[in-house]
């Protein structure tokens, strides 16, 4: 089934928002740079408004995973995903009280000189490597996500959208520093919105408005708020999100160097709390418009699957194959959605870049080999170390084009890699009387735990108990398969 070309105009915006990004980097490289140190690469001098570090917090791990994701989730199985709302705003209330304001009083600038503090320097290590290789994993993962979503719609080839975005985000991540990624979150925070609410609104607009949109969602099973089964095969529970995800989202922001870096950037802690507060609205709001996009794409798809029907290959194409099909014809539309992917991919990247970049600076560079240097020097180092990592997660990029399914290899990654480390600080925080050795053992049997239970999750699939909720294509044209009435029981 043919789709509309993307126009000049969309063209333009996505162009824009790229070189927008650019010229960030070079004010705060270039104009408003006060001098070449590591405090202002990598916290910003410390100086940040709260909004803007709000705005930061919340894209940092909101990205085009959640924006292409979410909605897939919630067109194939249902509303329950919307409980993440609840549990990531638990997650920002209980690191603002608790986590941050024991990090902020430390003062490290990278978290893992903590646990050197508390045990010794090969807990720090190790702890340091796990996360290290988490992000990277991680950032490549979701430098993917748009260009996959550009591949789609456009048949750009996918590895010139990968080098473009990548070299972009490199650019004004190591040029800029910390205020250059923050400020640019601010932009891409903005357009984010901007374009879920353009592909919400036009799609109510085609299929008469929220009430038949909800009514067609609730008739095909898309809505449920009340499943409390205790069953662990079940997808999706209030008991999974409210104590699961919201360990999982407290992992993100009381622990991970992204999120604690920006707790540094603000004067105080009470600046730190109320920007967590705020990113929790946001967060909520995000993840509530992403599933209301599920369940418009549903509507809108209520009797002909694309994925189905043949005409996409991938069960991640089907938001921008909506956007295109619906928003093709209105010129600007189809490039405000893509800008907005794009932005969700540019706002992890950097600040992953960043944060890593404070890791090795601190933890391998100066911790490991101890190397000792000025705080000038320091800075010029860091500007090196985010061009090499930059290009190191565009090479990484080919091993994450071989995933499956977007969203649950980011939920799966996210649980083995960076769990145990949460484990570790709580037995630094909480347990005084554990010691280094009993810490570094504890931390390595967890890795071994949360990998076989990975790979247990992996080898059992066609053992849950929940399955897919159903889907048609009694109502298309032009079908590319045999079989109308095939029901889909696990994401592709």
């Amino acid at each position: 089934m043919s789709l509309p070309a993307l126009s000049v105009v969309d063209y333009i915006l996505l162009v824009l928002l790229l070189l927008s990004s650019a010229a960030i980097g070079i004010v705060f490289g270039f104009i408003k740079s006060k001098k070449n140190s590591a405090k202002e690469f990598l916290l910003a001098d410390g100086g940040m408004g709260v909004f803007p570090t709000a705005m930061s917090i919340m894209v940092s791990f909101i990205s085009a995973i959640t924006l292409l994701g979410t909605p897939n989730e919630v067109y194939l199985n249902g509303t329950m995903y919307c409980y993440a709302a609840i549990s990531w705003t638990i997650a920002s209330v209980v690191a603002a009280l608790v986590f941050m304001p024991k990090f902020r009083a430390m003062g490290f600038t990278s978290a893992y000189n903590y646990l050197e503090v508390r045990f010794d320097r090969s807990v720090r290590m190790a702890a340091s490597l796990m996360f290290s290789l988490y992000m990277l994993i991680y950032m490549a993962l979701v430098l993917y996500a748009p260009a996959l979503a550009l591949s789609q719609t456009t048949g750009l080839n996918i590895w010139l959208s990968v080098i473009s975005i990548g070299v972009i985000c490199t650019f004004y991540s190591s040029i800029g520093g910390m205020k250059a990624v923050i400020w640019t979150d601010v932009l891409q925070a903005v357009i984010m919105f901007v374009g879920m609410l353009a592909a919400i609104i036009q799609g109510l607009i085609v299929l008469g408005g929220l009430k038949r949109t909800f009514s067609l969602a609730y008739q095909g099973g898309r809505i449920e708020l009340n499943n409390v089964s205790l069953d662990p095969r079940t997808r999706h529970t209030v008991w999974s999100f409210l104590i699961g995800n919201s360990f999982n989202a407290l992992n993100l922001y009381g622990f991970n160097q992204t999120q604690i870096q920006r707790y540094m950037c603000v004067k105080s802690t009470r600046a730190a709390q109320h920007a967590l507060f705020i990113n929790a609205v946001g967060v909520a709001c995000i993840i509530i418009l992403s599933g209301i996009m599920g369940l418009v794409i549903y509507a809108y798809y209520v009797g002909c699957d694309p994925y189905m029907a043949g005409y996409i290959n991938d069960r991640d194409q089907t938001f921008p194959y909506f956007v295109m099909e619906v928003l093709g014809s209105k010129k600007g539309l189809p490039g405000i959605f893509l800008a907005c992917i794009f932005s969700g991919s540019l706002s992890t990247i950097s600040s992953g870049l960043n944060s890593l970049t404070a890791v090795l600076i601190e933890d391998i560079y100066k911790g490991l080999l101890r190397r000792q240097m000025t705080d000038e020097r320091q800075g010029f180092i860091s500007k090196i170390f985010s061009v090499i990592l930059g290009a190191v997660v565009m090479a990484l990029t080919y091993i994450v084009s071989n995933l499956g399914s977007i969203i649950n290899a980011a939920i799966s990654l996210s649980g083995v890699l960076s769990g145990p480390i949460m484990g570790i600080f709580m037995l630094g925080f909480f347990f005084p009387r554990v010691n280094a050795r009993d810490a570094l053992i504890g931390f390595l049997c967890g890795m071994a735990m949360v990998i076989w239970i990975f790979l247990g999750a992996q080898f059992t699939k066609n053992q849950r108990k929940s399955s897919q909720l159903p889907l048609l294509t009694v109502n298309c044209v032009n079908l590319t398969i045999a079989n109308t009435t095939t029901i889909e029981t696990t994401i592709e």
